[in-house]
């Protein structure tokens, strides 16, 4: 009956995170702050479901090391892929569409 219990706070906990990350959203807060907080909020809901929906709260660390690596080089790469963008994002946005085709076209 205590594991039913703990599963009960765990869902309420994430029902309570889940409308205060729409509460956040219908805030009229810089896009910066809203889009900070609502990843903090998202991270400590995904922390919740793994460490206790997935039973990982009580395992060794040789299994929580890999799993750590892993989601490291994930987000990694996401951000390479981001910042291997940028130029092109940067060149259209603010010196023209005519600066940036040129550029694509025929390099710097």
């Amino acid at each position: 009956m205590a594991d039913v219990r703990g599963y009960v706070v765990i869902f309420g906990t994430l029902l309570a995170l889940t409308l205060v990350t729409v509460g956040v959203a219908n805030l009229s807060l810089p896009m910066g702050p809203t889009v900070a907080l609502g990843l903090t909020i998202a991270t400590a809901k995904a922390t919740l479901v793994v460490m206790f929906f997935m039973h990982l709260k009580g395992e060794r660390p040789m299994v929580l090391w890999p799993l750590a690596l892993t989601a490291f080089l994930f987000v990694a790469l996401f951000v390479f892929l981001l910042l291997s963008e940028a130029d092109h994002v940067v060149l259209t946005t603010y010196h023209g569409a005519a600066e940036a085709a040129h550029y694509v076209s025929y390099g710097a």
